[in-house]
């Protein structure tokens, strides 16, 4: 069963070097401003919420 992209890529920006140089890259114009050493892996299932998430409570409610 082959990878999907998604899988692919979250492996690949997991390194913290190649995550820095991505976005040192496309919003900084390639300056070092992020350092791979101040970065620490977080999980981004746990931190991001479904667009429209805050407003099912409230169409729930009425």
């Amino acid at each position: 069963m082959p990878l999907k992209a998604d899988t692919i890529i979250k492996d690949y920006v997991k390194d913290v070097g190649v995550f820095a140089d991505i976005f040192n890259y496309y919003i900084y114009g390639g300056r070092q401003v992020i350092l791979p050493e101040q970065l620490t892996e977080r999980d981004s299932t746990k931190i991001a919420l479904p667009y429209g998430a805050a407003d099912c409570s409230s169409a729930d409610a009425g």
